[in-house]
């Protein structure tokens, strides 16, 4: 009979041991499932954490880009704009010049007389012309039979009409035309690329 009650307990035992080793089993693998998950998740988390990393330096590399490229960009219209600007004062400096050059050459005495000619006169008309010019007023009265006076505003040349009756002054200096070009000059004229040097 204790061979039968060994038998039992040995049986008893094993199931129990058997049992035992299902549920260490059991939680190992339950264990081992919830390591996995739990280094996935964090593999996950991490992966996802530097490719947040990585967008947010790809943006502020893309923003840092943009605002140099745009500081250049600003730069290099400020430097186009510039030379424009000069080439703008040399070609006027030239035009300037030989203007000047006309005002004192001998054909400069013929073109204040046809302003006259062409200009519409009438008693009340007093002809305005520059301090250089006062030596063609005699000419200039002879011509038009109007008073001819100094106009310390006209520096370059030409005559400007003043009609004391009507109120009209007609500006046929060149000073006027002179300003006129230029501020008209840019409107009607650009410098490309392919023109700055």
């Amino acid at each position: 009979m204790d061979e039968l009650q060994n038998e039992k307990l040995e049986k008893f035992m094993n199931s129990v041991n058997m049992e035992v080793n299902e549920k260490i089993s059991s939680i190992i693998n339950r264990a081992n499932s919830e390591k996995r998950q739990k280094i996935e998740k964090a593999e996950d988390d991490a992966l996802l954490e530097a490719y947040g990393k990585i967008q947010k330096c790809v943006k502020d590399s893309e923003a840092e880009y943009r605002k140099n490229y745009a500081l250049k960009q600003q730069q290099l219209r400020i430097e186009q704009l510039k030379h424009r600007e000069m080439l703008t004062e040399n070609i006027f400096e030239a035009v300037n010049k030989k203007i000047i050059s006309f005002t004192k050459s001998d054909k400069y005495k013929d073109y204040l007389i046809s302003l006259v000619k062409k200009s519409e006169l009438n008693e009340n008309c007093i002809i305005m012309i520059s301090k250089n010019d006062a030596v063609y007023k005699e000419d200039i009265e002879k011509t038009s039979g109007c008073k001819t006076e100094v106009d310390p505003d006209i520096e370059i040349g030409g005559i400007s009409v003043v009609d004391t009756g009507n109120g009209i002054v007609v500006d046929k200096t060149l000073d006027n035309a002179f300003e006129e070009s230029r501020k008209n000059f840019s409107q009607k004229y650009s410098f490309g690329k392919d023109q700055i040097s």
